[in-house]
Protein backbone atom coordinates (compact mmCIF):
# COMPACT_ATOMS: atom_id res chain seq x y z
CA UNK A 1 0.00 0.00 0.00
CA UNK A 2 1.68 3.41 -1.17
CA UNK A 3 0.57 5.51 1.84
CA UNK A 4 1.58 8.61 0.08
CA UNK A 5 -1.86 8.46 -1.61
CA UNK A 6 -4.19 9.28 1.16
CA UNK A 7 -4.03 12.97 2.88
CA UNK A 8 -3.41 13.16 6.41
CA UNK A 9 -6.51 12.31 8.12
CA UNK A 10 -7.15 9.21 5.18
CA UNK A 11 -3.88 8.07 6.52
CA UNK A 12 -4.59 8.27 10.25
CA UNK A 13 -7.66 6.04 9.70
CA UNK A 14 -6.45 3.66 7.50
CA UNK A 15 -3.33 3.21 10.25
CA UNK A 16 -6.10 2.96 13.00
CA UNK A 17 -8.28 0.38 11.29
CA UNK A 18 -5.42 -2.16 10.67
CA UNK A 19 -4.18 -1.58 14.07
CA UNK A 20 -5.89 -4.42 16.66
CA UNK A 21 -7.25 -2.85 19.47
CA UNK A 22 -10.27 -4.29 21.87
CA UNK A 23 -13.84 -3.15 21.38
CA UNK A 24 -15.11 -0.23 22.15
CA UNK A 25 -18.78 -0.49 21.88
CA UNK A 26 -20.50 2.70 20.12
CA UNK A 27 -16.93 4.32 20.27
CA UNK A 28 -16.03 7.96 22.09
CA UNK A 29 -18.62 9.68 20.34
CA UNK A 30 -21.69 7.48 21.11
CA UNK A 31 -21.25 6.66 25.03
CA UNK A 32 -20.78 10.94 25.33
CA UNK A 33 -24.01 10.94 22.97
CA UNK A 34 -25.81 8.24 25.49
CA UNK A 35 -24.86 10.28 28.77
CA UNK A 36 -25.73 14.08 27.42
CA UNK A 37 -29.34 12.00 26.03
CA UNK A 38 -29.23 10.85 30.21
CA UNK A 39 -28.21 13.79 31.78
CA UNK A 40 -30.49 16.24 30.15
CA UNK A 41 -33.76 13.46 31.72
CA UNK A 42 -32.44 13.93 35.37
CA UNK A 43 -34.68 14.69 37.85
CA UNK A 44 -33.08 17.57 40.03
CA UNK A 45 -32.36 15.32 42.93
CA UNK A 46 -30.75 12.66 40.70
CA UNK A 47 -28.64 15.33 38.98
CA UNK A 48 -27.36 17.41 42.24
CA UNK A 49 -26.25 13.39 43.39
CA UNK A 50 -24.40 12.83 40.04
CA UNK A 51 -22.79 16.33 40.45
CA UNK A 52 -21.54 15.30 44.14
CA UNK A 53 -19.88 12.30 43.09
CA UNK A 54 -18.73 12.65 40.02
CA UNK A 55 -17.63 17.27 40.52
CA UNK A 56 -20.40 18.34 38.48
CA UNK A 57 -22.95 17.18 36.20
CA UNK A 58 -21.17 17.38 33.08
CA UNK A 59 -18.62 15.18 34.32
CA UNK A 60 -20.81 12.26 33.53
CA UNK A 61 -20.21 13.02 29.80
CA UNK A 62 -16.75 13.78 30.55
CA UNK A 63 -16.71 10.17 32.46
CA UNK A 64 -18.76 7.79 29.84
CA UNK A 65 -15.52 6.37 28.34
CA UNK A 66 -13.83 6.08 31.88
CA UNK A 67 -14.71 2.43 32.11
CA UNK A 68 -12.46 1.76 28.45
CA UNK A 69 -10.20 3.97 29.48
CA UNK A 70 -8.69 1.55 32.83
CA UNK A 71 -9.26 -1.15 31.12
CA UNK A 72 -5.81 -2.00 30.43
CA UNK A 73 -5.01 -1.14 34.36
CA UNK A 74 -8.04 -3.48 35.49
CA UNK A 75 -8.50 -6.23 32.97
CA UNK A 76 -10.77 -8.36 35.03
CA UNK A 77 -13.45 -5.84 33.98
CA UNK A 78 -12.94 -6.42 30.36
CA UNK A 79 -15.77 -9.42 29.85
CA UNK A 80 -18.02 -6.59 31.47
CA UNK A 81 -18.41 -4.69 28.43
CA UNK A 82 -20.39 -7.52 26.83
CA UNK A 83 -22.35 -10.84 26.93
CA UNK A 84 -22.11 -13.52 24.85
CA UNK A 85 -25.16 -14.86 23.79
CA UNK A 86 -25.06 -17.06 21.13
CA UNK A 87 -26.37 -15.50 18.08
CA UNK A 88 -29.27 -18.30 17.14
CA UNK A 89 -30.19 -18.48 20.55
CA UNK A 90 -33.59 -16.24 21.11
CA UNK A 91 -32.34 -14.51 24.13
CA UNK A 92 -30.09 -14.28 27.65
CA UNK A 93 -29.63 -16.82 30.05
CA UNK A 94 -27.67 -15.79 32.73
CA UNK A 95 -26.23 -19.91 33.31
CA UNK A 96 -25.26 -20.09 29.71
CA UNK A 97 -23.83 -16.52 29.42
CA UNK A 98 -22.95 -14.90 32.28
CA UNK A 99 -21.17 -17.32 34.67
CA UNK A 100 -19.45 -15.55 37.63
CA UNK A 101 -21.43 -12.15 36.65
CA UNK A 102 -18.85 -11.46 34.36
CA UNK A 103 -21.19 -10.00 31.90
CA UNK A 104 -22.95 -6.51 30.74
CA UNK A 105 -25.95 -7.10 32.39
CA UNK A 106 -24.79 -8.72 35.72
CA UNK A 107 -22.49 -5.65 35.75
CA UNK A 108 -24.84 -2.94 35.31
CA UNK A 109 -27.27 -4.59 38.49
CA UNK A 110 -24.24 -4.91 40.75
CA UNK A 111 -23.00 -1.61 39.80
CA UNK A 112 -26.91 -0.18 40.17
CA UNK A 113 -27.10 -1.84 43.84
CA UNK A 114 -23.72 -0.34 44.56
CA UNK A 115 -25.29 2.95 43.23
CA UNK A 116 -28.70 2.77 45.57
CA UNK A 117 -26.61 2.06 48.64
CA UNK A 118 -26.39 5.14 50.46
CA UNK A 119 -24.13 3.82 53.43
CA UNK A 120 -21.42 2.98 50.86
CA UNK A 121 -18.63 5.76 50.45
CA UNK A 122 -18.95 8.49 47.77
CA UNK A 123 -15.76 7.15 46.42
CA UNK A 124 -17.21 3.53 45.98
CA UNK A 125 -20.65 4.90 44.13
CA UNK A 126 -18.84 7.22 42.19
CA UNK A 127 -16.88 4.29 40.17
CA UNK A 128 -20.01 2.22 40.28
CA UNK A 129 -21.90 5.44 38.62
CA UNK A 130 -19.08 5.67 35.75
CA UNK A 131 -19.23 1.72 34.88
CA UNK A 132 -22.98 2.24 35.04
CA UNK A 133 -23.20 5.09 32.54
CA UNK A 134 -20.69 3.21 30.13
CA UNK A 135 -22.21 -0.30 30.29
CA UNK A 136 -25.62 0.84 29.81
CA UNK A 137 -24.46 2.20 26.43
CA UNK A 138 -22.47 -0.85 25.60
CA UNK A 139 -25.65 -3.25 25.86
CA UNK A 140 -27.39 -1.57 23.83
CA UNK A 141 -24.95 -2.37 20.99
CA UNK A 142 -25.89 -5.16 18.77
CA UNK A 143 -22.07 -7.01 18.65
CA UNK A 144 -21.93 -6.60 22.50
CA UNK A 145 -25.01 -8.97 22.61
CA UNK A 146 -23.77 -11.50 20.58
CA UNK A 147 -21.72 -14.20 20.47
CA UNK A 148 -20.98 -15.90 16.76
CA UNK A 149 -17.13 -17.39 17.39
CA UNK A 150 -16.04 -14.20 16.05
CA UNK A 151 -15.08 -11.58 18.51
CA UNK A 152 -18.34 -9.60 18.12
CA UNK A 153 -17.45 -8.64 14.63
CA UNK A 154 -13.80 -7.93 15.09
CA UNK A 155 -12.67 -11.25 13.48
CA UNK A 156 -15.14 -10.07 10.29
CA UNK A 157 -13.28 -8.18 8.00
CA UNK A 158 -15.36 -5.95 5.95
CA UNK A 159 -14.38 -3.56 2.72
CA UNK A 160 -16.15 -0.44 2.41
CA UNK A 161 -14.96 1.67 -0.79
CA UNK A 162 -11.22 1.83 -0.22
CA UNK A 163 -11.82 1.97 3.28
CA UNK A 164 -11.19 -1.62 5.31
CA UNK A 165 -12.12 -2.54 8.99
CA UNK A 166 -13.59 -4.80 11.16
CA UNK A 167 -17.31 -5.27 11.37
CA UNK A 168 -17.19 -4.20 15.48
CA UNK A 169 -15.25 -0.88 14.46
CA UNK A 170 -17.66 -0.12 11.69
CA UNK A 171 -20.34 -0.12 14.28
CA UNK A 172 -18.49 1.80 16.70
CA UNK A 173 -17.43 4.40 14.55
CA UNK A 174 -18.48 4.39 10.80
CA UNK A 175 -22.45 4.05 11.84
CA UNK A 176 -22.16 7.10 14.37
CA UNK A 177 -20.46 9.53 11.87
CA UNK A 178 -23.24 8.97 9.60
CA UNK A 179 -25.50 10.34 12.11
CA UNK A 180 -25.22 13.91 12.15
CA UNK A 181 -25.20 16.22 14.96
CA UNK A 182 -25.29 14.94 18.06
CA UNK A 183 -28.03 17.03 19.71
CA UNK A 184 -30.46 15.71 16.94
CA UNK A 185 -30.73 12.41 18.87
CA UNK A 186 -32.12 14.12 22.10
CA UNK A 187 -34.36 16.54 20.31
CA UNK A 188 -35.72 13.96 18.26
CA UNK A 189 -37.22 11.48 20.84
CA UNK A 190 -40.88 12.22 21.10
CA UNK A 191 -42.41 12.07 24.87
CA UNK A 192 -44.38 8.56 23.96
CA UNK A 193 -40.76 7.42 22.91
CA UNK A 194 -39.13 8.31 26.44
CA UNK A 195 -42.39 7.11 28.23
CA UNK A 196 -42.22 3.57 26.68
CA UNK A 197 -38.26 2.77 26.94
CA UNK A 198 -37.62 4.12 30.47
CA UNK A 199 -38.60 0.95 31.65
CA UNK A 200 -36.99 -2.93 31.08
CA UNK A 201 -34.51 -5.01 32.65
CA UNK A 202 -31.05 -5.14 31.36
CA UNK A 203 -31.12 -8.70 30.47
CA UNK A 204 -34.21 -7.46 27.64
CA UNK A 205 -32.08 -4.63 26.58
CA UNK A 206 -29.46 -7.24 26.31
CA UNK A 207 -32.08 -9.44 24.32
CA UNK A 208 -33.37 -6.45 22.07
CA UNK A 209 -29.95 -5.73 21.15
CA UNK A 210 -29.34 -9.54 20.17
CA UNK A 211 -32.33 -9.48 18.00
CA UNK A 212 -30.87 -6.77 16.07
CA UNK A 213 -27.79 -8.47 15.85
CA UNK A 214 -29.39 -11.43 14.96
CA UNK A 215 -32.00 -10.70 12.50
CA UNK A 216 -30.38 -7.55 11.12
CA UNK A 217 -26.82 -7.40 11.11
CA UNK A 218 -25.38 -10.98 9.88
CA UNK A 219 -27.84 -12.44 8.00
CA UNK A 220 -26.57 -10.39 4.93
CA UNK A 221 -22.95 -11.79 5.75
CA UNK A 222 -24.30 -15.32 5.03
CA UNK A 223 -21.16 -16.47 7.22
CA UNK A 224 -18.84 -14.88 5.47
CA UNK A 225 -15.47 -13.68 7.15
CA UNK A 226 -14.60 -11.30 4.75
CA UNK A 227 -17.30 -8.91 3.17
CA UNK A 228 -17.39 -6.18 0.93
CA UNK A 229 -20.28 -3.79 1.99
CA UNK A 230 -22.19 -1.37 0.00
CA UNK A 231 -20.82 2.27 0.24
CA UNK A 232 -23.25 3.88 2.18
CA UNK A 233 -24.24 0.82 4.36
CA UNK A 234 -23.22 3.20 7.62
CA UNK A 235 -25.92 5.88 6.54
CA UNK A 236 -28.42 2.56 5.93
CA UNK A 237 -27.89 1.50 9.67
CA UNK A 238 -28.27 5.25 10.81
CA UNK A 239 -31.85 5.35 11.70
CA UNK A 240 -31.53 1.75 13.82
CA UNK A 241 -28.61 3.41 15.49
CA UNK A 242 -30.14 6.49 16.46
CA UNK A 243 -32.96 4.20 17.97
CA UNK A 244 -30.36 2.59 20.18
CA UNK A 245 -28.24 5.29 21.74
CA UNK A 246 -31.82 7.08 22.05
CA UNK A 247 -33.11 4.31 24.04
CA UNK A 248 -29.85 4.24 25.51
CA UNK A 249 -29.75 7.54 27.32
CA UNK A 250 -32.93 7.14 28.24
CA UNK A 251 -33.10 4.45 29.99
CA UNK A 252 -30.07 5.55 31.66
CA UNK A 253 -31.36 8.51 33.26
CA UNK A 254 -34.43 6.10 34.16
CA UNK A 255 -32.18 4.20 36.04
CA UNK A 256 -30.28 7.12 37.70
CA UNK A 257 -33.42 8.90 38.50
CA UNK A 258 -35.03 6.04 40.23
CA UNK A 259 -31.22 5.18 42.33
CA UNK A 260 -30.77 8.37 43.40
CA UNK A 261 -33.66 9.80 44.62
Amino acid sequence: MNFRQFPKFQLLAVLAALAPSPAQAWGPQGHEIVAQIALGDLTPAARNRVARLLGGPAMMVHDSNWADEVRDQRRDTAAWHYVDIPLAAPGYDPRRDCRNQDCVVAQIENDLRVLSNPRLSDSVRAEALRFLIHFVADVHQPLHAEDHGDKGGNQVRVTIGRYRANLHRVWDSEVIDALGPAGAIAGSITPAERKAWASGTPAQWANEAHAIARDQIYPPLAGRREVRLPRDYAYRQAPVVRMLLAKAGVRLGFLLNRALK
